[in-house]
């Protein structure tokens, strides 16, 4: 083991953390209460997301929750270890990507249920996408194995969804633009 790597180990064993697990815990509360998601207005949305043509590969409503679930718990554990680590390359890049991302997981209901935007919606999902592609690259770049694991239940996910938005966008009608389905 070299002496570099040697003194950042013991730094990181003999240094407590900044940030902890409560942090993320409240970060994804404050997220999630941004998103202005209520009780009261969740089967309205999902019947709104029902009505809409889906594409052929679109997963079911239902799947929704527990697999947001897992990528906010994956990309909250890199998040901690990109906050506790400095040293990390290109540090600065990511942490930037991953506000905007948290800023587009925020706003992604008001503007699809709320506003009912099919093409903002595509918009922010394949933003999204972009920037957890770029995440992922930057961290393996910068050696950081685990960080980009930490986007990969996110990156399968967006993969999936940005094409169903697409989908979405192309053959339904959006409220908020007073568009008819482009085809």
């Amino acid at each position: 083991m070299n002496t570099n790597r040697l003194v950042k180990v013991a730094k990181a064993v003999f240094r407590p953390e900044r940030y902890r697990a409560w942090h993320a815990v409240l970060f994804w509360l404050l997220a999630n209460g941004a998103s202005g998601i209520s009780l009261g207005r969740r089967r309205e949305d999902r019947r709104f997301y029902e009505e809409m043509e889906q594409a052929p590969f679109a997963p079911p409503g239902w799947l929704f929750a527990p697999v947001w679930a897992l990528n906010n718990i994956s990309v909250l554990w890199g998040n901690l270890r990109l906050l506790n680590d400095r040293e990390v390359p290109h540090r600065g890049a990511l942490l930037w990507m991953q506000g905007i991302g948290w800023f587009l997981y925020a706003s992604f209901a008001y503007v699809y249920f709320r506003k009912r935007s099919p093409i903002l919606a595509l918009a922010s999902t394949a933003t999204f996408w972009v920037l957890t592609i770029a995440s992922v690259v930057l961290s393996l770049r910068g050696g950081r194995r685990d960080l980009a694991l930490s986007q990969g239940t996110l990156l399968a996910w967006l993969t999936l969804a940005t094409p169903t938005a697409a989908y979405q966008a192309a053959k339904n009608p959006d409220e908020l633009f007073g568009t008819r389905p482009w085809l």
